[in-house]
């Protein structure tokens, strides 16, 4: 086939139904920024009348090879194909399309796997047909002995859901795996450039959403500085209880006399900031929502500042600043977004913002993670969605590190491990992994600082911030069958 340069090629999308339901397909499909060529549906459900559809019956047991002859018939130079449930982001078919220039013969995508309830339950990203989205050349089909390039978008451009019948997704493959197996493949990969700003209006509701758990210590100052913010517009709080067993219900009300929206939501049922979490955004009236925590204390200009930043960014983090509510240890402060090096830039979850659809769209907080990542995950699911992740280094937080050892080696436990668990997940994307000299310098460093146990309290708790992670490495690497120590 010859391909010419001039502009990306025409794709067509077969939609594989075998269950009967092809409709959120479609509905997405034909709500794409670069439009179908032509859309196929192979299912044994009745035909629609809509004349943008062309509908190729078939029995379940059948589908698979409808598939690929539905592909053949059509025209096109590429053909995509879909789960009849699947929801393709609107830039699906720009990506694939701009990814299959020069004649390349395979391109996939990350999608993003929905629970039932509409929320994450994971991603799939990786360079085969596993759980990915794709597109082939047509001419390819049915060929053998041809070379071509297998190309993957990295990137999560695939709503689709977790309780997918395996007859649907064996359709859905057939075509490439035929390809795979009859086309030499040689691996690229084609990254997209970054979000464009979303230069939109102001919120017309903010939603402060925090969860908590025993905070009745603590609560009260958080509740005092959200009273005390410069914010000029509509705004309320929402204090998520997720399963307390102290006065923290008792604290909030006190409050409502300086906060007049504020709301108290039960989150009792399981423990877990990210369920707490969700259940904030699921009760939540605004159309801009923000996180903090339960024993942080917000600046005064803290919403002012994720608000005016949320007119450029889809997803928004504030800084956190130690040095007020834990003066000790200035050895520990946070990074800021712009410092940060590992991958991409990540809204820490104790001071982020984002739009309510965005967080609706990419599945909300990953309820998997405990105890750290989850906000990573969060961030790089918006970022690879082809969302913009922006910084508003004045929405300041007070931040409060754990100043018992045991509670601190616990959290830095729990981090090590949400990075082998990141790692496994997002490794295909360009996460990367510390190379062998940095791991045999951090653990013979650990081993050389055994002695610090016992020298002073301040050379124990490095010695213990550092050992509980790479601990947790171990830990986690274990779990997900991965290398990330």
């Amino acid at each position: 086939m010859t391909v010419t340069p001039t502009g990306p090629p025409s794709i067509g999308v077969v939609v594989s139904a075998p269950d009967g339901t092809w409709e959120p397909a479609v509905r997405s499909l034909l709500g794409q920024s670069a439009p179908p060529a032509a859309v196929t549906v192979v299912t044994p459900a009745d035909a629609s009348p809509d004349p943008r559809l062309r509908f190729v019956p078939c029995a379940p047991d059948t589908a698979a090879e409808a598939c690929v002859e539905a592909a053949r018939a059509l025209s096109t130079a590429y053909v995509a194909f879909l789960h009849g449930r699947d929801e393709p982001l609107p830039h699906w078919l720009r990506h694939l399309a701009s990814a299959a220039r020069d004649g390349v013969g395979l391109v996939t995508c990350g999608t993003l796997r929905l629970r039932p309830d509409d929320l994450v339950d994971g991603i799939d990203l990786t360079p085969g047909l596993d759980g990915a989205a794709y597109a082939v050349r047509r001419d390819l089909l049915g060929t053998t002995g041809r070379t071509a390039a297998r190309v993957m978008v990295p990137r999560l451009l695939v709503r689709r859901r977790s309780d997918d019948l395996a007859a649907t997704g064996s359709a859905a493959r057939a075509a490439g795996a035929a390809l795979m197996e009859s086309v030499r493949l040689t691996a690229a990969m084609d990254v997209p450039a970054p979000a464009a700003p979303r230069r939109g209006r102001a919120p017309d509701l903010v939603s402060v959403v925090i969860p908590v758990r025993d905070g009745a210590l603590t609560l009260p100052a958080q509740l005092r500085a959200l009273a005390a913010q410069e914010y000029p517009g509509d705004w309320e709080v929402l204090v998520v209880d997720n399963g307390s067993t102290d006065a923290t219900r008792e604290v909030a009300e006190k409050a409502r006399p300086d906060l007049p929206g504020l709301r108290i939501v039960d989150a009792g049922e399981r423990a877990g900031e990210g369920y707490a979490r969700n259940r904030g955004i699921a009760a939540a009236r605004g159309d801009f929502i923000a996180f903090c925590d339960a024993d942080d204390v917000a600046d005064p200009g803290w919403l002012a500042a994720l608000t005016a930043a949320a007119r450029d960014a889809d997803l928004v983090g504030g800084s956190l600043d130690s040095s007020v509510l834990s003066p000790a240890y200035a050895d520990e402060q946070p990074m800021p977004m712009t410092g940060q090096t590992d991958f991409l830039p990540f809204a820490r979850g104790a001071n982020c913002a984002a739009w309510k659809d965005v967080l609706t769209t990419i599945g909300g907080w990953d309820e998997q993670y405990r105890g750290g990542g989850e906000d990573m995950d969060l961030s790089w699911r918006a970022h690879l969605c082809g969302y913009r992740v922006g910084y508003a280094p004045d929405a300041r937080m007070h931040y409060r590190l754990r100043a018992e050892l045991t509670s601190l080696a616990r959290q830095k436990w729990n981090y090590g491990r949400s990075g082998a668990r990141l790692y496994a997940a997002y490794r295909h994307a360009g996460f990367e992994r510390r190379d062998g000299r940095t791991v045999l310098m951090n653990w013979s460093w650990l081993l050389l600082h055994t002695p610090d146990l016992a020298r002073s309290p301040t050379l124990r708790r490095r010695w213990i911030r550092y050992g509980a992670r790479l601990s947790g490495f171990l830990a986690g690497s274990a779990e997900r069958g991965v290398r990330y120590l």
